[in-house]
Protein backbone atom coordinates (compact mmCIF):
# COMPACT_ATOMS: atom_id res chain seq x y z
CA UNK A 1 0.00 0.00 0.00
CA UNK A 2 1.35 3.41 -0.91
CA UNK A 3 2.37 5.77 1.86
CA UNK A 4 0.10 8.76 2.37
CA UNK A 5 1.33 11.86 0.60
CA UNK A 6 2.80 14.33 3.07
CA UNK A 7 0.61 17.31 3.92
CA UNK A 8 2.06 20.07 6.08
CA UNK A 9 -0.60 22.60 7.04
CA UNK A 10 2.17 25.15 7.66
CA UNK A 11 3.42 24.84 4.07
CA UNK A 12 0.86 25.70 1.35
CA UNK A 13 3.15 24.15 -1.28
CA UNK A 14 2.26 20.70 0.10
CA UNK A 15 -1.50 21.21 -0.19
CA UNK A 16 -3.13 18.88 -2.73
CA UNK A 17 -5.04 20.59 -5.52
CA UNK A 18 -8.18 19.72 -7.45
CA UNK A 19 -5.96 18.48 -10.27
CA UNK A 20 -5.29 15.51 -7.99
CA UNK A 21 -8.12 13.05 -8.73
CA UNK A 22 -8.39 12.05 -5.07
CA UNK A 23 -8.95 15.71 -4.12
CA UNK A 24 -11.11 16.70 -7.08
CA UNK A 25 -14.11 17.68 -4.95
CA UNK A 26 -12.28 18.99 -1.88
CA UNK A 27 -10.23 22.14 -2.32
CA UNK A 28 -8.03 22.48 0.76
CA UNK A 29 -6.26 25.63 -0.47
CA UNK A 30 -9.54 27.46 -1.00
CA UNK A 31 -10.63 26.69 2.57
CA UNK A 32 -7.24 27.44 4.10
CA UNK A 33 -6.19 30.70 2.48
CA UNK A 34 -4.20 31.93 5.47
CA UNK A 35 -1.26 29.87 6.75
CA UNK A 36 -2.02 28.66 10.30
CA UNK A 37 0.09 29.65 13.26
CA UNK A 38 1.39 26.75 15.37
CA UNK A 39 -0.92 25.85 18.23
CA UNK A 40 -1.77 22.80 20.25
CA UNK A 41 -4.55 20.26 20.45
CA UNK A 42 -5.20 18.62 23.80
CA UNK A 43 -5.48 14.83 23.61
CA UNK A 44 -6.88 12.77 26.45
CA UNK A 45 -6.50 9.00 26.45
CA UNK A 46 -8.36 6.74 28.84
CA UNK A 47 -7.31 3.10 28.74
CA UNK A 48 -9.18 0.16 30.17
CA UNK A 49 -9.19 -3.55 29.59
CA UNK A 50 -9.66 -3.95 25.85
CA UNK A 51 -10.65 -0.28 25.44
CA UNK A 52 -8.94 2.91 24.39
CA UNK A 53 -10.83 6.21 24.37
CA UNK A 54 -9.28 9.21 22.65
CA UNK A 55 -10.68 12.73 22.81
CA UNK A 56 -8.96 15.44 20.75
CA UNK A 57 -9.94 19.06 21.46
CA UNK A 58 -8.46 21.84 19.33
CA UNK A 59 -8.63 25.44 20.55
CA UNK A 60 -8.90 28.04 17.81
CA UNK A 61 -8.36 31.79 17.82
CA UNK A 62 -10.47 34.79 16.95
CA UNK A 63 -8.03 36.79 14.83
CA UNK A 64 -5.85 34.04 13.38
CA UNK A 65 -5.97 30.33 12.61
CA UNK A 66 -4.39 27.99 15.13
CA UNK A 67 -2.72 24.91 13.64
CA UNK A 68 -1.97 21.46 15.02
CA UNK A 69 -0.67 18.28 13.44
CA UNK A 70 0.83 14.99 14.50
CA UNK A 71 1.03 11.25 13.94
CA UNK A 72 0.76 8.11 16.06
CA UNK A 73 0.45 4.34 15.87
CA UNK A 74 -1.85 1.85 17.60
CA UNK A 75 -1.23 -1.90 17.49
CA UNK A 76 -3.54 -4.77 18.40
CA UNK A 77 -1.56 -7.89 19.21
CA UNK A 78 -2.40 -11.26 17.68
CA UNK A 79 -5.56 -12.72 19.16
CA UNK A 80 -6.44 -9.59 21.16
CA UNK A 81 -9.53 -7.39 20.92
CA UNK A 82 -9.46 -3.59 21.17
CA UNK A 83 -12.37 -1.14 21.13
CA UNK A 84 -11.12 2.28 20.02
CA UNK A 85 -13.37 5.33 20.54
CA UNK A 86 -12.19 8.61 19.00
CA UNK A 87 -13.91 11.98 19.35
CA UNK A 88 -12.75 15.16 17.64
CA UNK A 89 -14.06 18.54 18.69
CA UNK A 90 -12.82 22.08 19.25
CA UNK A 91 -13.56 25.78 19.41
CA UNK A 92 -13.08 28.69 17.01
CA UNK A 93 -10.88 28.81 13.91
CA UNK A 94 -8.23 26.13 13.58
CA UNK A 95 -6.57 23.79 11.11
CA UNK A 96 -5.81 20.24 12.24
CA UNK A 97 -3.88 17.55 10.41
CA UNK A 98 -3.37 14.11 11.94
CA UNK A 99 -2.25 10.71 10.70
CA UNK A 100 -2.77 7.42 12.48
CA UNK A 101 -1.39 3.98 11.72
CA UNK A 102 -3.46 1.03 12.89
CA UNK A 103 -1.97 -2.47 12.94
CA UNK A 104 -4.29 -5.43 13.55
CA UNK A 105 -2.47 -8.67 14.33
CA UNK A 106 -3.35 -12.18 13.21
CA UNK A 107 -6.71 -13.25 14.59
CA UNK A 108 -7.12 -9.90 16.36
CA UNK A 109 -10.20 -7.63 16.35
CA UNK A 110 -10.26 -3.83 16.24
CA UNK A 111 -13.55 -1.97 16.56
CA UNK A 112 -13.09 1.73 15.79
CA UNK A 113 -15.83 4.31 16.41
CA UNK A 114 -15.19 7.93 15.41
CA UNK A 115 -17.28 11.03 16.17
CA UNK A 116 -16.35 14.18 14.22
CA UNK A 117 -18.12 17.06 15.96
CA UNK A 118 -16.09 20.11 14.97
CA UNK A 119 -17.00 23.81 14.80
CA UNK A 120 -18.22 25.52 11.65
CA UNK A 121 -14.93 27.41 11.05
CA UNK A 122 -12.63 24.41 11.50
CA UNK A 123 -10.42 22.87 8.82
CA UNK A 124 -9.41 19.30 9.58
CA UNK A 125 -7.72 16.40 7.82
CA UNK A 126 -7.74 13.03 9.60
CA UNK A 127 -5.92 10.26 7.70
CA UNK A 128 -5.31 6.64 8.67
CA UNK A 129 -3.59 3.55 7.32
CA UNK A 130 -4.74 0.12 8.47
CA UNK A 131 -2.63 -3.03 8.16
CA UNK A 132 -4.60 -6.23 8.73
CA UNK A 133 -3.43 -9.83 9.14
CA UNK A 134 -4.92 -13.24 8.29
CA UNK A 135 -8.02 -13.99 10.34
CA UNK A 136 -8.24 -10.45 11.72
CA UNK A 137 -11.34 -8.25 11.95
CA UNK A 138 -11.39 -4.48 11.45
CA UNK A 139 -14.70 -2.67 11.93
CA UNK A 140 -14.89 1.10 11.52
CA UNK A 141 -17.85 3.42 12.13
CA UNK A 142 -17.48 7.14 11.33
CA UNK A 143 -20.09 9.80 12.15
CA UNK A 144 -19.70 13.43 11.11
CA UNK A 145 -21.42 16.80 11.12
CA UNK A 146 -18.78 18.38 8.87
CA UNK A 147 -16.92 21.67 9.22
CA UNK A 148 -15.69 24.46 6.97
CA UNK A 149 -13.50 21.73 5.48
CA UNK A 150 -13.34 18.22 6.89
CA UNK A 151 -11.77 15.12 5.35
CA UNK A 152 -11.59 11.69 6.93
CA UNK A 153 -9.46 9.30 4.92
CA UNK A 154 -8.78 5.59 5.52
CA UNK A 155 -6.42 3.30 3.55
CA UNK A 156 -6.67 -0.44 4.30
CA UNK A 157 -4.18 -3.10 3.27
CA UNK A 158 -6.38 -6.22 3.33
CA UNK A 159 -4.56 -9.39 4.34
CA UNK A 160 -7.23 -11.82 3.08
CA UNK A 161 -7.05 -15.41 4.36
CA UNK A 162 -10.25 -15.00 6.35
CA UNK A 163 -9.71 -11.37 7.35
CA UNK A 164 -12.85 -9.21 7.52
CA UNK A 165 -13.06 -5.44 7.00
CA UNK A 166 -16.19 -3.35 7.61
CA UNK A 167 -16.12 0.41 6.96
CA UNK A 168 -19.40 2.15 7.71
CA UNK A 169 -20.40 5.74 8.35
CA UNK A 170 -23.09 8.40 8.44
CA UNK A 171 -23.02 12.17 7.99
CA UNK A 172 -25.48 14.95 8.79
CA UNK A 173 -24.49 18.21 7.11
CA UNK A 174 -26.16 21.61 7.19
CA UNK A 175 -25.37 25.29 6.60
CA UNK A 176 -22.21 25.54 4.41
CA UNK A 177 -20.37 22.63 5.96
CA UNK A 178 -18.16 20.28 3.94
CA UNK A 179 -17.37 16.64 4.68
CA UNK A 180 -15.18 14.35 2.57
CA UNK A 181 -15.12 10.64 3.40
CA UNK A 182 -12.43 8.88 1.38
CA UNK A 183 -11.71 5.16 1.67
CA UNK A 184 -9.24 2.90 -0.12
CA UNK A 185 -9.13 -0.88 0.34
CA UNK A 186 -6.55 -3.08 -1.39
CA UNK A 187 -7.12 -6.83 -1.65
CA UNK A 188 -3.93 -8.64 -2.63
CA UNK A 189 -4.52 -12.05 -1.00
CA UNK A 190 -7.17 -14.76 -1.28
CA UNK A 191 -10.43 -15.05 0.68
CA UNK A 192 -10.85 -11.54 2.01
CA UNK A 193 -14.17 -9.88 2.89
CA UNK A 194 -14.97 -6.17 2.75
CA UNK A 195 -18.34 -4.54 3.33
CA UNK A 196 -19.15 -0.84 3.40
CA UNK A 197 -22.31 1.17 4.06
CA UNK A 198 -22.29 4.97 4.05
CA UNK A 199 -25.47 7.02 4.56
CA UNK A 200 -25.94 10.78 4.74
CA UNK A 201 -28.30 13.72 5.08
CA UNK A 202 -27.39 17.04 3.44
CA UNK A 203 -29.30 20.33 3.57
CA UNK A 204 -28.86 24.09 3.06
CA UNK A 205 -25.64 24.72 1.07
CA UNK A 206 -23.65 21.87 2.59
CA UNK A 207 -21.47 19.54 0.52
CA UNK A 208 -20.82 15.83 1.04
CA UNK A 209 -18.06 13.95 -0.79
CA UNK A 210 -17.69 10.19 -0.82
CA UNK A 211 -14.74 8.63 -2.64
CA UNK A 212 -14.61 4.87 -2.14
CA UNK A 213 -12.31 2.51 -4.00
CA UNK A 214 -11.82 -1.22 -3.62
CA UNK A 215 -8.89 -2.72 -5.54
CA UNK A 216 -8.78 -6.48 -6.07
CA UNK A 217 -5.34 -7.47 -7.25
CA UNK A 218 -4.56 -10.36 -9.59
CA UNK A 219 -4.54 -13.57 -7.57
CA UNK A 220 -6.89 -12.33 -4.83
CA UNK A 221 -9.41 -15.08 -5.59
CA UNK A 222 -12.32 -15.61 -3.22
CA UNK A 223 -12.62 -11.90 -2.46
CA UNK A 224 -16.09 -10.77 -1.39
CA UNK A 225 -16.29 -6.96 -1.53
CA UNK A 226 -19.43 -4.82 -1.37
CA UNK A 227 -19.89 -1.05 -1.13
CA UNK A 228 -23.04 1.09 -0.81
CA UNK A 229 -23.46 4.86 -0.54
CA UNK A 230 -26.90 6.40 0.04
CA UNK A 231 -27.60 10.11 0.52
CA UNK A 232 -30.65 12.32 0.87
CA UNK A 233 -30.50 15.93 -0.29
CA UNK A 234 -33.17 17.79 1.65
CA UNK A 235 -33.27 20.92 -0.52
CA UNK A 236 -32.08 22.14 -3.92
CA UNK A 237 -28.99 23.94 -2.62
CA UNK A 238 -27.38 20.85 -1.09
CA UNK A 239 -24.55 19.04 -2.89
CA UNK A 240 -23.39 15.42 -2.90
CA UNK A 241 -20.36 14.25 -4.88
CA UNK A 242 -19.97 10.47 -4.85
CA UNK A 243 -17.55 8.21 -6.70
CA UNK A 244 -17.63 4.55 -5.61
CA UNK A 245 -15.17 2.41 -7.58
CA UNK A 246 -14.31 -1.26 -7.99
CA UNK A 247 -11.05 -2.16 -9.72
CA UNK A 248 -10.88 -5.92 -10.24
CA UNK A 249 -8.07 -8.00 -11.73
CA UNK A 250 -9.08 -11.41 -10.31
CA UNK A 251 -11.72 -13.74 -11.75
CA UNK A 252 -13.16 -15.79 -8.89
CA UNK A 253 -14.63 -12.93 -6.85
CA UNK A 254 -17.97 -11.53 -5.69
CA UNK A 255 -17.98 -7.74 -5.85
CA UNK A 256 -20.71 -5.11 -6.05
CA UNK A 257 -21.14 -1.41 -5.45
CA UNK A 258 -24.06 0.98 -5.47
CA UNK A 259 -24.75 4.70 -5.16
CA UNK A 260 -28.14 6.32 -4.53
CA UNK A 261 -28.67 10.06 -4.18
CA UNK A 262 -32.16 11.48 -3.95
CA UNK A 263 -34.72 13.48 -2.01
CA UNK A 264 -36.95 12.49 0.87
CA UNK A 265 -39.62 10.03 -0.29
CA UNK A 266 -42.77 12.11 -0.78
CA UNK A 267 -44.98 9.02 -0.71
CA UNK A 268 -43.54 7.96 2.64
CA UNK A 269 -43.96 11.53 3.90
CA UNK A 270 -47.60 11.55 2.78
CA UNK A 271 -48.20 8.15 4.36
CA UNK A 272 -46.87 9.31 7.73
CA UNK A 273 -48.95 12.51 7.61
CA UNK A 274 -52.06 10.52 6.67
CA UNK A 275 -51.58 8.61 9.93
CA UNK A 276 -51.87 11.81 11.97
CA UNK A 277 -48.29 13.09 12.06
CA UNK A 278 -47.44 16.70 11.37
CA UNK A 279 -45.03 17.35 8.51
CA UNK A 280 -42.27 18.10 11.02
CA UNK A 281 -42.90 14.85 12.87
CA UNK A 282 -43.00 12.90 9.61
CA UNK A 283 -39.74 14.42 8.39
CA UNK A 284 -38.12 13.71 11.74
CA UNK A 285 -39.18 10.07 11.62
CA UNK A 286 -37.96 9.52 8.07
CA UNK A 287 -34.63 11.33 8.41
CA UNK A 288 -33.82 9.64 11.71
CA UNK A 289 -34.74 6.23 10.30
CA UNK A 290 -32.44 6.83 7.34
CA UNK A 291 -29.17 7.25 9.27
CA UNK A 292 -29.81 5.31 12.48
CA UNK A 293 -29.18 1.83 10.96
CA UNK A 294 -25.46 2.60 10.72
CA UNK A 295 -25.26 3.23 14.46
CA UNK A 296 -27.30 0.09 15.12
CA UNK A 297 -24.50 -1.93 13.52
CA UNK A 298 -22.00 -1.04 16.28
CA UNK A 299 -21.44 -4.28 18.24
CA UNK A 300 -20.53 -2.58 21.55
CA UNK A 301 -23.72 -1.71 23.45
CA UNK A 302 -22.37 1.28 25.37
CA UNK A 303 -20.81 2.89 22.29
CA UNK A 304 -23.92 2.18 20.27
CA UNK A 305 -26.02 4.08 22.82
CA UNK A 306 -23.54 6.98 22.81
CA UNK A 307 -23.65 7.29 19.03
CA UNK A 308 -27.43 6.98 18.87
CA UNK A 309 -27.72 9.84 21.37
CA UNK A 310 -25.30 11.89 19.26
CA UNK A 311 -27.29 11.27 16.09
CA UNK A 312 -30.60 12.01 17.82
CA UNK A 313 -29.23 15.35 18.96
CA UNK A 314 -27.80 16.30 15.57
CA UNK A 315 -30.73 15.01 13.51
CA UNK A 316 -33.09 17.36 15.32
CA UNK A 317 -32.06 20.18 13.00
CA UNK A 318 -33.11 18.20 9.92
CA UNK A 319 -36.78 17.95 10.79
CA UNK A 320 -37.83 21.04 8.83
CA UNK A 321 -36.18 22.29 5.66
Amino acid sequence: MSVLDAIDIYDPLTYPTRRDEDWKYSDLGRSLRATPEPGEASVERVEGEGRLTITTVTQGRKLSIAGSQGADEIKVAAGDTLILFETYTGHGQYAANSTRKLVVGEGATLIRVVLLDEPEEAVSIRRSTVDTAPGSVFRQYVFSTGAKFQRFETHVDHAGHGAVVEMNGAYLLGDRRHFDLTTRVRHAEIDGVTSQLIKGLVKDSATAVFLGRILVERGADGTDARMRHQALMLNDGAHVRAKPELEIYADDVQCAHGNTIGALDEEALFFCMSRGMTETQARALLTHAFVMPVADMIPDEALRATVLDFLEQKAGGFDAV
